[in-house]
């Protein structure tokens, strides 16, 4: 599942680059003038426009992991009505209220914070998406579907890191070569500026990522939906409790499922006398 979503996304950073880009860039504008403006006034009210904010582009990059073109105006879903600021409001805010409460925790509240933010990294999608989960409960419904995930996610949230880490060291080390050093530490310098603005898209697309292949499962070829096991990133059908390749538990089977499961042999056996 790693790779899947690492690749997709990717993908779409190179196909989309400037675009993307460029409405970061305006968010990243907007942000900090309204930021700025509001916070000299009402700062409650500079936050709350923040929020809304980082929730359009995680719009915008829901649409674009979906390949569907990235508009500047996507900014905005969470400003398209009254009733849809309340709700994007009072569902970031509830997340944002309890990843703190966990953060409070003596010499372990950094620790669960940070696992709390993976569980609910799920809730501005479904705020804008899902309207009929209600906002306190987003946080609940982005736990459950993150449940199996949450290794997979800071894994994928890790490995763009490690993979840029290693490379400003490798050309770090070759920058310490006599006269063609320098020409490595120009390398370095130019590739720290690339990072420094494909990185940002790139995490954007990853959390989208995961929304996506988690709620909308692909259809197969018979027309099926599909589910990636969150153990070995093998598309299952949706309906499976288990997973064929590796045995991983996709989903909990209904109690009475697996009771008429369990009864089937003792029946089997019961017609072969």
């Amino acid at each position: 599942m790693i790779k899947t979503i690492l690749t997709r996304a990717l993908n779409v950073v190179l196909r989309k680059p400037i675009r993307l880009w460029a409405i970061s860039l305006l968010y990243s504008f907007l942000n900090g003038v309204f930021g700025f403006l509001c916070g000299i006034t009402i700062p409650g009210l500079g936050i709350s426009v923040s929020l809304l904010l980082s929730v359009g582009m995680t719009m915008v990059f829901l649409h674009g992991y979906r390949g569907e073109q990235p508009r500047a105006v996507q900014l905005f879903d969470a400003f398209k009505d009254w009733g849809t600021i309340k709700r994007t409001l009072c569902g970031m805010g509830w997340m944002a209220l309890w990843i703190f409460l966990w953060a409070l925790i003596p010499i372990v509240g950094i620790v669960f914070a940070i696992i709390r933010s993976y569980e609910y990294r799920l809730t501005p999608y479904i705020l804008v998406n899902e309207p009929d989960v209600k906002p306190t409960e987003a946080i609940k419904v982005s736990k459950e579907r993150t449940n199996g995930y949450k290794t997979s996610m800071f894994l994928t949230d890790l490995i763009p890191v490690a993979a840029v880490c290693l490379v400003v060291l490798i050309l770090a080390l070759l920058g310490m070569i006599p006269k063609a050093g320098v020409a490595f530490y120009v390398i370095l310098v130019i590739f720290l500026i690339l990072a420094g603005l494909i990185l940002p898209l790139f995490y954007g697309l990853i959390k989208s990522a995961y929304y996506e292949e988690i709620t909308h499962p692909t259809m197969s070829a018979t027309g099926k939906e599909m589910k990636i096991c969150p153990n070995c990133g093998e598309y299952v059908e949706a309906d499976s409790v288990f997973c064929p390749k590796c045995g991983q538990r996709i989903y909990e089977a209904p109690a009475d499922a697996l009771e008429a499961d369990a009864a089937r042999p003792a029946e089997e056996e019961g017609d072969k006398e």
